[in-house]
């Protein structure tokens, strides 16, 4: 793959019938790091609708990967693939809207994206809209609606919502307070890797 110049990319995009062929050779460019190779197959799924292709290009748009980064332009495909209905795309767009990252900052929007996306059963927006409860975000502070978007993405094993759910149990916010039960989810965070779960089993001298 590392033997391909940008030329035969050009060739690629004439031959490629299929927005599928064009996503599985942008992949294939992406993950042996010919980034700009991989835009441009990326700009022509995307251009014929495909939301993992836009998603994916909004993505190079965001971090500069194969192309100047462009904050506008990453939040201009985000809103594509997320009003086509990735959720993915409307999680990241509702964090763009968060913080204000390439878009004008807008809690309302970013609460009513993450929520479709969470309806969705996208687990990340799931813990991002607890986040919103949580924190009085483009909706009235709800401790309680807080806890229970963190359980549902807990359970589908996110690492953010698990550490999240223990923190809850913890503190008593939203559920009665129950160490153990804080314990054993901010247990399982940890053991994937989460480093602030890490932190506070250390912080609380939990095995």
């Amino acid at each position: 793959m590392k033997a391909y110049s940008l030329l035969p990319v050009t060739i690629l995009l004439a031959a490629c019938v299929s927005t599928e062929q064009q996503l599985a050779e942008a992949t294939a460019y992406a993950n042996a790091g010919e980034h700009a190779a991989a835009v441009q197959l990326y700009q022509a799924a995307a251009m014929n609708g495909n939301t993992t292709a836009q998603l994916q290009l909004a993505k190079c748009y965001d971090f500069g990967k194969g192309v100047q980064q462009d904050l506008h332009e990453a939040v201009r495909w985000y809103t594509a693939a997320a009003e086509g209905g990735n959720t993915n795309a409307q999680d990241n767009l509702a964090t763009c809207y968060i913080s204000g990252s390439g878009v004008e900052k807008d809690l309302d929007k970013a609460f009513y994206w993450y929520k479709v996306a969470a309806a969705s059963g996208n687990p990340s927006a799931m813990n991002n809209l607890g986040l919103c409860y949580r924190n009085g975000e483009g909706t009235p502070k709800n401790d309680v609606q807080a806890a229970t978007c963190f359980m549902q993405a807990a359970l589908m094993g996110n690492t953010n919502a698990q550490y999240n759910l223990g923190r809850c149990y913890y503190h008593g916010l939203g559920v009665p307070q129950n160490l153990d039960e804080a314990r054993v989810w901010v247990s399982k965070a940890a053991a994937q890797g989460h480093e602030n779960a890490r932190k506070f089993m250390a912080d609380n001298k939990w095995q």
